[in-house]
């Protein structure tokens, strides 16, 4: 789902409330028959990011809360869940970011991701560990290591050199 401009912010106003402590969303006028005025707004999607449905147009959560706070509608930034998970849209979770910001705290491993910490994995013809990270899209080699240990400390130090504010807290 790609950003598209969201609905006036008046109209989000009268028919949705958000509690930016708790990051919900309730319905304060019914918008369709299986509803009622009340009721929690949006379903987590396949990622599980929170979805909803307004005025026929499906809308990320995230994008609502953070144009529903700030009165931003963030069209041409991402808004990055600080701590995660994608389903905690509380406003203290939430941050503008560009897409290489909003990338660089992601929790999700790859497919192939065989050490359990993201830029580490191990290179058989090696045997060793091996530590990377990317910046702005270009791929950084930090070194091989006979330690995974020592390759995540290298891949969480070049986080903190490379990504700031923005890297992952674990």
């Amino acid at each position: 789902m790609s950003n598209k401009p969201l609905p006036p912010l008046e109209e989000l106003r009268e028919n949705i409330d958000y509690n930016p402590d708790t990051g919900i969303f309730t319905w304060i006028k019914k918008p369709s028959i299986a509803t009622k005025v009340g009721q929690e707004a949006g379903t987590a999607n396949k990622n599980g990011y929170i979805c909803i449905s307004f005025r026929k147009k499906i809308y990320y959560a995230h994008r609502l809360a953070y144009y529903m706070y700030y009165g931003i509608d963030p069209l041409e930034k991402k808004i990055d869940h600080i701590r995660g998970p994608c389903n905690n849209n509380k406003i203290n979770n939430l941050r503008l970011a560009t897409h290489s910001q909003n990338s660089m705290n992601r929790v999700n491993l790859g497919s192939n991701n065989n050490s359990g910490y993201t830029g580490v994995d191990w290179n058989k013809r090696l045997k060793k560990w091996r530590a990377r990270i990317t910046i702005n899209g270009v791929e950084k080699h930090l070194g091989y290591f006979t330690n995974k240990e020592d390759a995540i400390k290298a891949r969480k130090e070049a986080e903190i050199k490379y990504f700031g504010e923005f890297r992952r807290q674990d």
